[in-house]
């Protein structure tokens, strides 16, 4: 369980999400291309060559001025976000002194005295002085059963983490076969051209300046959707890590204290629903065959792309009614059969 800690779900967002897809490092002043690729200012200015340059990613050719990579403009969304990130504190030390009896300083706590009129985490000594008689039970017991008044919120936010990372994963898919579909519809276009350049020049760079529209109209949608998510998810993050940190870091002072505190922070820590599937248009380009007689290059045809999320939580959560009503129904059943007779 502490090594899970450790590691925690930020670390895993700034590996995923927060770094340059050159050096594989947290962005160092993000620069962010016309095709809306970003990649760190140092690693753009290595790959630039003789004040030309190609997005890493999907090649597309960028105008660089008199300033070179400096001159591209910033990404200061993902530039504060990863600030926010860097100065998250680390995993706190466990405090020694607070898992000592104040009674007893040299014993450690160990056990919850149960009792109506006790009700306090206390060590060996204690109980062999003062509660002898009374029914104790080990810390982390008393921890767990003091939990079950935070769990269902605990549980709802791990779920909601969940879900915002399955979308996460087809949003990725989304980009990839966005990606994909831009440069393939580049290709068929430059190669059709290339037997007419002469005659369909115009029409060359306005087919190319649609798809080219359609792909950044599309991308501002899927990395608005994309970083709304993100945000979620390190509120969500956060909340969720604290009060796990509390139970197995400070159990005595949770003991000592209700956890109202966290419910009321994990309850605090609200997020709008799931979104629906998202869905886009992209405007494609389908070759046409060549003749002497018929020189058009192609034709503009729309696309659909669609990133759908898994719902298996809710089929899972369909089979546990299912199987409380027949349960239900069982013990009735049984209790009729008892009662003839």
């Amino acid at each position: 369980m502490a090594s899970v800690t450790e590691r925690s779900f930020k670390q895993k967002i700034l590996e995923e999400d927060l770094c340059c897809g050159i050096c594989q490092e947290t962005f160092r002043k993000p620069k962010a291309l016309p095709c809306l690729h970003t990649f760190c200012q140092e690693c753009l200015t290595e790959t630039a060559n003789l004040g030309e340059l190609c997005c890493p990613l999907c090649r597309r050719e960028v105008p660089l001025a008199s300033d070179g990579v400096a001159g591209l403009p910033d990404n200061f969304h993902l530039s504060e976000l990863c600030k926010k990130f860097s100065e998250l504190p680390a995993d706190p030390e466990e405090d020694a002194a607070a898992q000592h009896c104040e009674y007893h300083p040299t014993r450690e706590i160990r056990l919850f005295c149960t009792s109506s009129k006790c009700g306090v985490p206390i060590c060996v000594q204690c109980f062999e002085d003062s509660h002898g008689e009374h029914k104790v039970i080990p810390v982390k017991q008393a921890v767990e059963k003091r939990m079950t008044r935070v769990n269902p919120l605990l549980k709802e936010k791990k779920r909601q983490i969940e879900e915002r990372r399955e979308y996460l994963k087809e949003i990725r898919r989304l980009e990839d076969q966005i990606t994909d579909g831009k440069r393939k519809s580049e290709e068929n276009i430059l190669e059709s051209y290339t037997e007419r350049a002469k005659l369909l020049a115009e029409d060359k760079d306005r087919l190319l300046d649609d798809v080219q529209q359609s792909y950044q109209d599309i991308m501002k949608d899927v990395n608005a959707t994309k970083e709304a998510v993100l945000q979620q998810l390190k509120d969500l993050t956060d909340v969720v890590e604290e009060v796990e940190q509390t139970k197995e870091r400070q159990a005595i002072k949770f003991l000592r204290h209700e956890p109202d505190e966290l419910r009321e922070k994990l309850e605090q820590a609200t997020v709008d629903p799931v979104w629906a599937p998202l869905e886009v248009t992209a405007t494609l380009c389908r070759p046409r065959k060549i003749r002497k007689e018929h020189l058009t290059n192609g034709e503009l045809v729309s696309e659909v792309f669609s990133a759908k999320t898994r719902w298996q939580t809710v089929v899972t959560l369909l089979s546990h009614v299912k199987l409380r009503a027949y349960t239900a129904m069982e013990t009735a059943f049984n209790d009729l059969k008892s009662m003839k007779p």
